[in-house]
């Protein structure tokens, strides 16, 4: 199974990558780093900085980061072929800035060489962010966009519970002292959780210390299921 990891900066991608790579000890594990412009923090099997460093790019064309940034996932399509493995478990940890992976189309023509069949994208929040109304219905759009972009099941993931309490049903009984336009809007777009795996079920972890990633590796396994939802 190929899992893509997507979310924003600081949301905890590396940690969680770095921790569950470890946690699945007990299968063929590959771990591939899909970002140009940061060194892992984990012993990657493929890394991308072998063939494309943002930081040399800056140089070689004479671009400013976010220019760099999006030459870099451009010069990192061409070796795209030497980044997928084969494993029980491939993961790859996307770039900190996850528009580039998600919107431009050099980031998405990689993620769909990538995404073979049984591939899942683990989408990770960062639980002191989502833990207003505003940001968690907006998180809750971007992550029916990645599930739409990215042409393959999406599951949600809360990071940072161990120091963060993180409780939909409080969230969303707040929504109705939302108030205005921007209170319209937060409601219209939680209609959209039906399009997420959050739905089904909230997943709590700590990419820090391993909380929860007994769910985590339950729901993937879940999505090709036949016997029904993740629920």
């Amino acid at each position: 199974m190929n899992v893509i990891v997507v979310g924003p900066a600081g949301s905890g991608k590396s940690t969680f990558v770095k921790n569950f790579s470890k946690y699945l000890k007990d299968y063929d594990v590959k771990v591939v780093n899909l970002d140009p412009a940061s060194d892992p923090i984990y012993k990657a099997d493929r890394d991308i900085r072998e063939f494309v460093r943002t930081e040399e790019v800056m140089k070689r064309f004479g671009l400013g980061i976010n220019g760099a940034l999006l030459k870099s996932i451009e010069l990192s399509l061409e070796h795209v072929d030497d980044l997928i493995l084969d494993g029980d478990y491939v993961i790859y940890d996307t770039p900190g800035q996850m528009e580039l992976f998600l919107y431009s189309k050099h980031g998405l023509a990689m993620a769909e060489k990538i995404a073979r069949d049984w591939s899942v994208c683990v989408f990770i929040i960062d639980a002191e962010v989502a833990s207003t109304p505003e940001n968690f219905a907006s998180i809750v759009a971007q992550n029916a966009v990645i599930s739409l972009r990215l042409s393959m099941p999406t599951i949600t993931v809360i990071n940072k519970c161990d120091v963060v309490d993180f409780d939909l049903n409080e969230l969303t009984s707040k929504l109705k002292y939302v108030e205005g336009v921007l209170g319209e809007i937060v409601e219209k777009l939680m209609d959209l959780i039906d399009y997420t795996t959050m739905r089904f079920r909230i997943i709590k972890i700590s990419a820090l210390n391993g909380m929860g990633f007994d769910n985590v590796l339950s729901a993937l396994n879940e999505v090709f299921c036949s016997c029904g939802d993740i629920s």
